[in-house]
């Protein structure tokens, strides 16, 4: 009887010993950073694992096997899982198996062209950046939000987001066309109005504002002098578009190979704002424009002290007189 009993016991502790191994012991390898797996949608299991070893996430893979069995893990849910310090195979298999993701951050930020953008989406979130690319260039696509492949980008808003990480294309655009409505909706659409703008040619000129000014306290005033020029049908004459439109973003000094560069985005070339945004405008920038200083003035030029800041004036003599000392500053910099 008393061999029976300790065999019991021996059985007992091992058993315990088995499902402290299987279940609650931390079997998260130790890292500096939190550990992760993007678990694509259409996953099985054996992808899982897969991620799992490839990402080395876990001390021990054979008591995780062996616990996904016993717990029956079988149904993959897709997202982006963070793993935690000292999660046990039944914290992971819980959070794996309830479909728990961390949401991630979606950043909208110093974006200039579609190319951009969709890059960025493709790199946060599971959509594929080509797929979403070709999106944004579909006429039929823009068509929806009322724009064209030009200024589809204006429908989007420079903010921090979160999204689930396996989010598709038709979520992630209801998502940006609801947050487009919450901003627009009241007082900046009824100011556009009265400026007898709309919201897209707002945020485009924004873009230019916002390429324009190296501190934030003169968006306001540039913003005036783009719209007493758009008031006379006065070629804007700004040249962020002319590196837009040759994609030249390193140039330091625009040239007459810039202005001489034919293309609807040359507003030296062509009045009025170009076809679309040149960037995607932070939120001051557009209620610069739609907060626009009243002014008189028609020109502006960087200050020859090279402070960053601009000297405005109100006829081209004045004008022409800054941008003299300006260029003669630049070339005495070697800044060609």
């Amino acid at each position: 009887m008393r061999k029976i009993l300790i065999a019991l016991l021996v059985i007992t502790i091992a058993a315990g010993a088995a499902g402290w191994w299987l279940f609650l012991k931390n079997n998260i390898t130790a890292s500096e950073s939190q550990p992760y797996v993007n678990i694509p949608t259409g996953s099985k299991v054996a992808d899982v694992l897969s991620l799992l070893k490839e990402k080395r996430v876990l001390q021990s893979m054979e008591s995780f096997q062996y616990a996904a069995r016993i717990k029956g893990y079988s149904t993959v849910k897709p997202g982006h899982y963070v793993f935690t310090r000292h999660m046990t195979n039944r914290e992971i298999l819980n959070m794996l198996q309830s479909g728990r993701q961390t949401p991630v951050k979606l950043v909208i930020y110093n974006i200039r062209t579609k190319e951009e953008f969709a890059g960025l989406v493709g790199r946060t979130l599971e959509i594929d950046s080509v797929a979403f690319l070709a999106k944004l260039n579909d006429p039929d696509f823009c068509k929806n939000y009322g724009l064209d492949t030009n200024t589809i980008l204006t429908h989007f808003i420079t903010d921090n987001y979160e999204f689930k990480w396996n989010t598709h294309i038709d979520g992630f655009m209801d998502r940006m066309d609801a947050y487009y409505d919450k901003f627009w909706l009241g007082a900046r659409m009824a100011k556009a109005a009265t400026m007898g703008y709309k919201p897209s040619e707002v945020i485009t000129l924004a873009s230019i504002v916002e390429k324009e000014c190296i501190f934030d306290k003169e968006l306001p005033t540039v913003a005036s002098v783009y719209l007493n020029r758009l008031r006379i049908n006065m070629p804007l004459q700004a040249d962020p578009t002319l590196v837009f439109a040759l994609r030249d973003f390193d140039a330091r000094r625009v040239t007459n190979r810039h202005k001489e560069y034919a293309s609807p985005y040359n507003t030296y070339m062509h009045a009025g704002l170009p076809p679309g945004p040149i960037c995607m405008p932070k939120k001051k920038s557009i209620d610069a424009v739609l907060d626009h200083e009243d002014t008189e003035f028609l020109y502006f030029c960087a200050n020859p002290d090279m402070s960053g800041y601009s000297v405005f004036s109100k006829t081209l003599d004045e004008q022409n007189k800054v941008a003299a000392l300006y260029r003669k500053k630049l070339d005495e910099m070697k800044v060609h």
